[in-house]
């Protein structure tokens, strides 16, 4: 007789999902159960931890889908506030936007949160992203640039590209172009598959069916949750406040979160913009004097003479378009040649209203306005009104034309207009000074949820200045939440006793010589594992230049050198727990790098604006004119928010721990200790030594540096 085995036990089935009412009850309060301690999260998910942050997060983002009101709430790292603001949003069953500033928190929410809610939650929604134009492949030029295929010849380099891309168009599902490896696009004709307004032919097109930016807005159209980023909700905005409902980039929504709403103004800066690139300009005339070239191939080809009068017209034009062509290179190199392009990035309020050189732009810009539109007339004529190759370049001649009215039309009083060169690129930009007033009526109206949150919106534990900024009415007070991590056991806050005054005139050089002591006094105690922030690429070069001739026990990674992309820099940062990155400008904001690998950050010094900034400049005069202040109600406050900003990517989870330093002795002067003391951190110290036991007592102490390395300069031969 056979013995059998026990039949095996079926896998546990898993806890019921928790049961989430069809939109909010008038007593949401009921909802509370779901965050709580002890409550249904905690008692399906064992990783839950309880915090009262998220849940006071959770009631007041209820309470706005509820009246349909405006919601502005500061939650500190750590606060679960993703969470805190889908949960109303799925229960709600309002057509929600939720809107992030940078990607990787876009894609974050789309594949790990969601999902979370689906897997946890019994509730059915739909969701998809919806991203900037760019992001897609065109279709048009992919048909164009894969009939090139058969000349590729016997290239083995260029027949690996092309069935590459053969077999991206046989697998994508969304036709997004970050599914085509990086080093494809860095070389044409490949660089030209990403879409663009410009080139767009829109319904004409053959390929509109098929067009992948085309089925991503079908299924945002049809989903409950659209995510998209703050610069496609903006460009919506200026889309439908101009009249093109039928350009409208996203669906009718009844309620929108704004995370990372820090970033909210300057983007918004930067999409109700007006910007000429006379490089650009000089590239389209090019363009069409190439395709003019095509049709008197085909006027020669079909018998036409030098006397036949299409021959004639066709000739005046390609003249027409050489001399915008020449006349966009003469501008460019006057504008190369105006004081502070040696430095090859300058921007600067050249043309305000009464200056004699604002007159004579005003009229070369009219001037060419007018050129450029009869330019692209006559082009009209000459080419089938199909030609889609003609289309895109007609299109952005129009868009040329267009800016150069609005650039040499009257002088707007909420709009400041500036040249900037950068590589010998020259750009003409009128920019808006203030967006509150735009925001206020198109987007805080009060007719609609709104709900705004980031870690970085208040100055002095206030969101008045947020607020007004932004054109939220004041009325709405807002939440600032603190973050739950333990910032004042695991941190210590370092700001020397002294520093030189930072002085410009001296070309900061004693300023410079105490930042490199400084900075390398702690690195010696950090063992590298840092992230120093800098103000400015002036400030950066330097010390970096002077720490490169120094031997380091520590490799040193520096934004922009070697061509390396920030995520490539921030990977080798992770990867090689010892590095130091240094860096500027964007690493103050989005960088996240849990662990050791990041366990101090050193900033230089504190980040005010730019005075130099067109749009800070222009501001300050308003002040100055109002006779208010301007350092307290402008400088001061951007300022706290920025250094927010840097300090943040220290603590990112409950396990990190280190060092925050502040380089700058203005921080104990004045205004400096009140700002202190509105930011997170552990206790203050100007000793070294201090710093160095938090240390002892937080890791035990190694007998050598990381990798075996050596001492530090100066260490004279001792480990550290």
């Amino acid at each position: 007789m056979k013995s059998t085995s026990p039949p095996p036990n079926p896998p546990p089935e898993p806890p019921e999902r928790i049961k989430l009412p069809p939109g909010i009850p008038e007593d949401s309060g009921q909802l509370d159960r779901i965050l709580k301690k002890d409550g249904d999260l905690a008692r399906r998910w064992k990783g839950f931890q309880p915090r009262g942050a998220q849940l006071r997060m959770f009631q007041e983002t209820l309470r706005a889908f509820r009246q349909s009101d405006t919601a502005v709430i500061e939650a500190g790292t750590g606060t679960g506030k993703t969470l805190a603001y889908l949960l109303p949003a799925v229960i709600s069953r309002k057509k929600t936007v939720i809107s992030t500033g940078l990607r990787n928190l876009q894609d974050q929410i789309s594949g790990k949160d969601l999902q979370f809610i689906r897997e946890h939650f019994d509730i059915d929604f739909t969701s998809a992203v919806l991203k900037g134009r760019d992001n897609y492949v065109c279709l048009r030029r992919f048909a164009s640039v894969m009939r090139k295929e058969k000349r590729a010849g016997s290239d083995p380099e260029l027949e690996t590209v092309f069935r590459t891309l053969a077999e991206w168009r046989q697998k994508t599902g969304t036709g997004e172009i970050s599914e085509i490896p990086a080093k494809i696009l860095k070389k044409p004709p490949f660089s030209l598959l990403a879409s663009s307004r410009a080139t767009c032919l829109g319904k004409s097109c053959a390929l509109n069916s098929q067009c992948f930016i085309q089925l991503a807005r079908a299924k945002a159209a049809s989903a409950d949750l659209i995510l998209v980023n703050h610069h496609l909700l903006m460009s919506d905005l200026a889309l439908k406040d101009s009249g093109e409902a039928k350009g409208s980039l996203l669906p009718e929504w009844d309620a929108a979160i704004l995370d990372e709403a820090h970033l909210l103004e300057q983007v918004a800066i930067n999409s109700f913009s007006q910007r000429l690139s006379l490089k650009e300009l000089q590239d389209v005339c090019f363009e069409l004097s190439k395709l003019l070239d095509t049709l008197l191939v085909a006027e020669a080809r079909a018998g036409a003479g030098a006397a036949s009068q299409r021959v004639r017209a066709i000739l005046d034009l390609k003249a027409s378009a050489d001399t915008q062509q020449e006349v966009a290179v003469r501008m460019s190199l006057l504008f190369q040649k105006a004081p502070g392009a040696e430095d090859q990035s300058y921007g600067e309020l050249i043309w305000p209203p009464e200056k004699p050189e604002r007159r004579g732009l005003k009229g070369t810009l009219a001037k060419l306005r007018k050129d450029l539109e009869e330019l692209e007339s006559g082009s009209a004529d000459a080419f089938p009104k199909d030609d889609e190759e003609f289309k895109p370049v007609s299109m952005r001649l129009k868009a040329a034309s267009e800016t150069a009215g609005f650039l040499s039309g009257a002088s707007h009083p909420n709009y400041v207009y500036t040249v900037s060169v950068s590589d010998g690129s020259v750009e003409l930009a009128a920019l808006p000074i203030d967006v509150s007033g735009y925001l206020r009526d198109k987007l805080f109206n009060f007719t609609k949820t709104v709900v705004l949150t980031s870690a970085t919106m208040a100055s002095r534990k206030s969101l008045s200045y947020f607020n007004g900024r932004l054109g939220i009415d004041p009325g709405v007070k807002g939440l600032v939440l603190d973050s739950p991590f333990d910032f004042w056991s695991r941190t210590v806050m370092y700001v020397p006793k002294s520093m030189p005054a930072f002085d410009r005139q001296n070309k900061n050089e004693l300023f410079r010589e105490a930042l490199v002591d400084e900075m390398k006094k702690l690195l010696k105690v950090t063992r590298g594992r840092a992230l120093i922030l800098f103000t400015s690429y002036s400030q950066l070069n330097a010390v970096h230049e002077r720490f490169s001739r120094m031997r380091l026990p520590f490799r040193l990674l520096k934004q922009g050198e070697g061509g390396e992309s920030r995520t490539s820099l921030l990977d080798a940062f992770r990867e090689e727990e010892s590095s130091v990155l240094m860096a500027t400008s964007s690493f103050w904001q989005g960088v996240d790098v849990p662990g050791q690998s990041l366990s101090a950050v050193i900033i230089d010094k504190l980040p005010f604006p730019v005075p130099s900034d067109p749009v800070y400049q222009a501001r300050a005069d308003i002040l100055k004119k109002q006779h208010r202040d301007g350092f307290s109600e402008l400088s001061l406050p951007e300022m706290e928010i920025k250094l927010k900003q840097g300090l943040g990517r220290l603590i990112r989870s409950a396990t990190d721990w280190g060092l925050l330093a502040i380089l700058d002795s203005r921080i104990t002067q004045k205004y400096g200790p009140s700002v202190l003391q509105s930011l997170s951190h552990g206790p203050s110290t100007n000793d070294v030594e201090t710093v160095r036991k938090f240390f002892e007592k937080m890791e035990p102490r190694r007998r050598t540096s990381p990798a075996g390395a050596g001492p530090m300069p100066g260490d004279g031969g001792r480990r550290g």
